[in-house]
Formats: structure tokens, C-alpha cells, sequence
């Protein structure tokens, strides 16, 4: 896979910020890993929802959470009519604004998965925009289609250098569940995916 230069990377963040010039602060919204292991340390941390997209297992990993021989899957943003993604959002610090997005988009951006979108956010007090990566449907890796049982297979046996795909999905889950939020789509890809590998 191939990963994506400095350069290109500073570049994908200026046109991104550029977007959203007028913003004052910058905030970031989590549904998968950067929930539980984000790569910068939050100023301020909200729950929040976005509306009219969807925590999609629709990309396949081939490194982190599997390998070219299993194939694991994992979690995008993708566009979903009627449905609505909960997760955290993070406000990044002004004095560290900088060097976080750099890192952040060295974290999410390397092989060109995602396209950074700014979405409304909706918190418990009221609408942010924030920073969202969502899915990059050109991508060789994203999943177009992919059957139930396929999808339970591969987060049930497949193994990366960051572990399980089967940890992932529990971990993303674990947060959820803290927080007070729910994808019942996911519980139920979990259980089924936990039930596969113990037999």
C-alpha cells in the first residue's frame, strides 16, 4: 500500500482547513479507534451524533488489524439516509493545533482511505462542525458489498499488527457501551463474530 509523503499529507490538511477558514476552533469526530486511542490529547471531549451517516465495516485492512492472507475489516463513515452515528468529539488544543493535525492526518490519511468532510455534529447543547473522515468510495479497499457471514468471518479470525479485528470491533463497542451510546448493528456483528471464533 502505498503511503502518502509529508507533503502530500500537509497538503491534504491545508485544502481541508481551508474549507472551513471562518472556524475558530478545530474539533474532530470519533465512532471508530481514535474513541478509544486517539493520537492527540483532547482539550475537550463531547459525546455527539451525526445525522444521516453511519458506522460502516467497509474497508478492508490488510496490515493493522489483518493481512494480505485474512483480510480484516473495519470501520468508515459512510452516507446512510435515516440513520445517525454516535461517538465522541474532540476539540484540539489551540497552542497544539498544529503539530495534532499533522499528526492526526498522518494517523488517518497515510494510504488515502478516508476523505476529510466537515459534518454538523450534534451535541448535548447544541450543532459543531467538526472534522469527519469519511469514506473514500474510489478506494480499492472499500467494501461495496460483502455477505453477513463473510463480514462475521473475517472480524472473527483475522489478525494485524495492532491485533485482532475481533478487538477492535469489541473495544469500539466497549466505549460505546461507557458512554451510553448504542449501534445495535455492531453489538450484533460482535456477538456473532465472538460466537464464531470461540467454536
Amino acid at each position: 500500500m502505498n503511503q502518502f509523503s509529508d507533503e502530500k499529507l500537509k497538503n491534504s490538511l491545508e485544502k481541508t482547513l481551508r474549507q472551513n477558514q471562518y472556524l475558530k476552533e478545530i474539533w474532530v469526530f470519533a465512532y471508530g479507534a481514535l474513541m478509544w486511542a486517539p493520537c492527540f490529547e483532547p482539550e475537550v471531549t463531547l459525546t455527539g451524533t451525526v445525522k444521516g451517516w453511519a458506522r460502516k465495516p467497509c474497508l478492508w485492512t490488510l496490515t493493522a488489524r489483518g493481512s494480505k492472507q485474512q483480510p480484516g475489516i473495519v470501520f468508515a463513515l459512510d452516507k446512510a439516509q435515516r440513520s445517525s452515528c454516535h461517538g465522541l468529539i474532540f476539540r484540539i488544543a489551540q497552542s497544539r493545533l498544529e503539530i495534532d493535525l499533522l499528526n492526526l492526518w498522518r494517523r488517518e490519511m497515510p494510504a488515502g482511505l478516508y476523505k476529510p468532510t466537515w459534518l454538523p455534529v450534534t451535541t448535548a447543547t447544541k450543532e459543531i462542525m467538526a472534522l469527519c473522515f469519511a469514506v473514500n468510495h474510489d478506494h480499492k479497499l472499500f467494501i461495496k458489498r460483502i455477505s453477513k457471514n463473510n463480514l462475521i468471518s473475517a472480524i472473527a479470525n483475522a489478525h494485524g499488527e495492532y491485533g485482532t479485528c475481533l478487538d477492535y470491533y469489541q473495544k469500539t463497542l466497549s466505549s460505546l457501551n461507557k458512554l451510553g451510546l448504542e449501534d445495535n448493528y455492531i453489538h450484533e456483528l460482535t456477538a456473532a463474530a465472538v460466537a464464531k471464533s470461540s467454536v
